[in-house]
């Protein structure tokens, strides 16, 4: 049986695609898009980001940059194998998605609802909350059996990591500047976690000449496990990367600071 939670790799052509899930999610979250990629050919790897899909208290000691840590050691399993990679996130890992594509050479980068903005006025206050308040948790929702089967987050998280998510949040978006790559960005405009003017941002500051902002009506913020619209999701980035030249050898370039 298959343990949605950890980390997969699906091998296949010399394209690699680097899936990066959200905060205190899984890569249960990005497997239907993996394995849509994996059909088209691509070469898939999903690492399991640290402190997550274990128990929360696990995040208590966990630092941005371990998280931009654990998605560069699966950016560099997938050059061992792939010519060329693209990085893919969603939400949390749409930021580090981000700093793959400034730190490295990368032949595009995609961001679905990058996490730039949170909708929750709380989370920028996380550095204090902590001190009284040491574990939050969003209200549970109902989802069919179909889609929560993919959302395995933790129920409750420490404040800490939310303060650390903020962190990242606010360093990525002092480096989007050093990011030329191809880039798509995809914003569902009912996101209720992330404000979608998010989109616009990241759009307007990186350096990227081919760029393109894809609004999404509907989806809600894990459009990734939610179908259908997560079908119009899929197209959109597989229309996306056949239209780009991936071909680019690997270089590395010096991490933003």
């Amino acid at each position: 049986m298959v343990d949605l939670k950890a980390s997969f790799f699906l091998s296949g052509g010399r394209t690699g695609c680097l899936l990066l899930h959200g905060f205190t999610s899984t890569p249960a979250e990005l497997r239907p898009l993996g394995e849509a990629l994996h059909r088209a050919g691509y070469t898939v790897h999903a690492p399991l980001l640290p402190g997550h899909g274990t128990v929360p208290e696990d995040l208590l000691n966990v630092k941005y940059e371990d998280w931009i840590e654990g998605a560069q050691q699966g950016l560099n399993r997938l050059k061992q194998t792939c010519s060329s990679v693209v990085v893919i996130g969603h939400s949390m890992g749409g930021l580090l998605a981000l700093q793959m594509a400034a730190r490295n050479r990368v032949s595009a980068v995609v961001t679905i609802a990058a996490a730039l903005k949170i909708a929750n006025p709380l989370l920028c206050l996380a550095w204090l909350v902590k001190y009284f308040r040491p574990y939050i948790g969003p209200e549970p929702k109902q989802r069919p059996p179909e889609v929560q089967q993919y959302l395995l987050h933790y129920t409750r998280f420490p404040t800490a990591a939310a303060a650390e998510v903020y962190s990242l949040a606010s360093h990525t978006r002092a480096i989007l500047p050093h990011i030329t790559a191809p880039a798509l960005i995809i914003q569902t405009r009912d996101d209720q976690t992330v404000k979608p003017e998010s989109a616009a941002v990241i759009y307007a500051k990186i350096s990227s000449r081919r760029k393109e902002c894809f609004w999404m009506k509907e989806g809600t913020h894990n459009v990734p496990a939610v179908p259908p619209y997560n079908q119009e999701l899929f197209s959109k980035i597989l229309e996306f990367l056949a239209g780009e030249n991936i071909h680019r050898t690997w270089e590395w370039v010096s991490p933003a600071n």
